[in-house]
C-alpha cells in the first residue's frame, strides 16, 4: 500500500492557510493513484509530529507544501517526522521524503497556468511583463533563490518580453520593480502556497491595486491569485512523491 502526506504549514490566525493542502489532498484522493492521503500540519491540527503513526501504509511519500527550501523543509518537518534523510525505514515503513514544491521542475507550468487563467479573455497592446512575487528574507538566501530559477525557466521559453522578480522582505523590493519595468502591461503572480494577509492587504496596498486590473500611470497590472491555489498544484504534489522513488532508483 501506498500513501501520500502532505505536510502544511498552518496557521491559528489564518483559516485559509491550510486550504489548499485540503483542496489538492481531495483531488488527489479522487485519482486513486494513492491508498492513503493525509493532510498534516506544522501550526495547525492534525499535527505532522504523530502523522505517521496514523498511516497504515508501509510505503509513504512525504511531500512538504512549501516554495522553497529552507527551516521548515530541511530542519522542522525531518525532526518533527523523525526522518534521517531522503529515505527513512521505520520497521516496515519505507519513508521517503520529497523536496519542496517550487523547486521541481513543473512548478514553472503551474505558473503559467495560473497566469493563463488570470488574462484569458484579456486582450493586451505592447510590451508585456510577467513579474513573480516571492516573500524572500535576508536570512535565507534559498527563499528568494527558488523564484529566481522559476523564472529563469520561464524566461527560456520566450512568452514574454520580460520576467521579472520581486519580493516582499529582500531586494528588489515589488513596487520598484513594478514601478521601473519597461513594459506598458505587467502581470503580478504571487509565488505563494495560500492567501493571507500579504496577498490580500500587503501587496495591493503597497502597490494601489484595486482588484485584478488596475491602471497605475502607464502601466496595466494584473494581479493574479496565488499559484499554491491553483487546482494543478494537486498533480505537482502527486508529480513530486513520485519523483523521489525515481531517484531512489537512479541512485
Amino acid at each position: 500500500m501506498k500513501a501520500l502526506v502532505i505536510v502544511g504549514h498552518g496557521s491559528h490566525l489564518n483559516e485559509d492557510s491550510s486550504l489548499p493542502v485540503y483542496e489538492h489532498a481531495q483531488r488527489i484522493r479522487g485519482t486513486g493513484e494513492f491508498d492513503e492521503v493525509v493532510e498534516s500540519f506544522w501550526k495547525e491540527e492534525p499535527s505532522m509530529r504523530h502523522v505517521l503513526d496514523t498511516v497504515e501504509s508501509n510505503e509513504i511519500y512525504v511531500v512538504p507544501a512549501f516554495i522553497s527550501e529552507g527551516y521548515f523543509t530541511q530542519q522542522v518537518i525531518p525532526r518533527e517526522l523523525g526522518l534521517e534523510g531522503p529515505v527513512t525505514r521505520r520497521g516496515s515503513k519505507t519513508v521517503r521524503y520529497a523536496g519542496p514544491l517550487g523547486t521541481f521542475e513543473g512548478m514553472p507550468d503551474v505558473i503559467l497556468e495560473r497566469v493563463g487563467d488570470l488574462m484569458r479573455g484579456r486582450k493586451t497592446s505592447g510590451r508585456t511583463a510577467l513579474v513573480l512575487l516571492g516573500h524572500g528574507t535576508d536570512l535565507n538566501k534559498n527563499s528568494g533563490g527558488v523564484i529566481y530559477m522559476n523564472a529563469r525557466r520561464i524566461r527560456k521559453r520566450g512568452l514574454y518580453d520580460l520576467v521579472e522578480v520581486g519580493f516582499l522582505d529582500q531586494e528588489p523590493e515589488i513596487g520598484a520593480v513594478v514601478e521601473g519595468v519597461a513594459a506598458r502591461n505587467v502581470i503580478l503572480i504571487p509565488v505563494f502556497i495560500a492567501e493571507g494577509w500579504h496577498t490580500r492587504e500587503t501587496i495591493p496596498e503597497d502597490l494601489g491595486l484595486t482588484g485584478e486590473v488596475t491602471l497605475l500611470g502607464d502601466k496595466t497590472v494584473f494581479y493574479g491569485a496565488p499559484v499554491g491555489t491553483h487546482p494543478s498544484m494537486a498533480n505537482l504534489i502527486a508529480a513530486r512523491a513520485r519523483e523521489t522513488a525515481r531517484e531512489e532508483t537512479v541512485v
